[in-house]
């Protein structure tokens, strides 16, 4: 009861992830992007904001927590130990390129701002979004089962000019399966329905 079996079975999966379910890869796990047909060309960057990793309490690859039936928090990280910023760039980028756009991932650092990132970019002379990822986690135990996100959104022309600024915030539940690919799902979904937001599309026509 209180889905105590359920969190058997994930705290298993986080620990033996090479089991009957594989994880998926960037390219499984890429969103299927709404591209104006205008777009040919972009760059993606993801930086990590959240409080929790700047002040060094958590790593640059922390994904959330999952909990032992006596509420103990254990972190959780990405599969492969990848930072969230380049984890998530790298599941854009895939998206992108599925779409027939030319997508060039620019990584990044949590130490790094949100301004040094768009003087770089706007060097590169081809239209950028920036993701800046104020909360990011999951939070799974046996009587919730959430994760929640807030990120800011900025789409830059070739020139580096700001075209929109964006922010988007919500909760989604975690579902049954292995736990880096309800995750992964849950951030492809997202990323959807970000980018079929009306202002981000306009942004994007260049």
């Amino acid at each position: 009861m209180f889905k105590i079996g359920k969190l058997v079975a994930l705290a298993v999966a986080s620990f033996y992830l090479s089991g009957c379910t594989s994880t998926m890869n960037a390219e499984q796990a890429a969103p299927a992007v709404n591209t104006p047909n205008e777009l040919e060309s972009i760059s993606i960057a993801v930086v990590d904001k959240r409080e929790y990793v700047l002040n060094n309490d958590k790593a640059p690859s922390f994904e959330g927590l999952l909990r032992s039936s006596f509420g103990i928090p254990y972190s959780q990280y990405t599969y492969n130990r990848q930072p969230m910023s380049e984890y998530l760039t790298d599941r854009l980028v895939a998206g992108f390129k599925k779409q027939g756009v030319k997508a060039e991932a620019y990584l990044t650092s949590h130490s790094m701002s949100v301004s040094s990132i768009k003087e770089a970019l706007a060097k590169q002379e081809r239209p950028s979004v920036i993701i800046a990822l104020n909360e990011w986690k999951y939070d799974y135990h046996a009587f919730s089962d959430s994760s929640w996100y807030d990120v800011d959104v900025l789409v830059l022309g070739k020139n580096g000019e700001e075209k929109t600024k964006r922010s988007f915030k919500g909760e989604n539940d975690v579902g049954n399966g292995l736990i880096s690919n309800e995750m992964q799902t849950i951030y492809k979904h997202r990323f959807e329905s970000i980018f079929l937001d009306d202002a981000i599309q306009q942004a994007l026509i260049q």
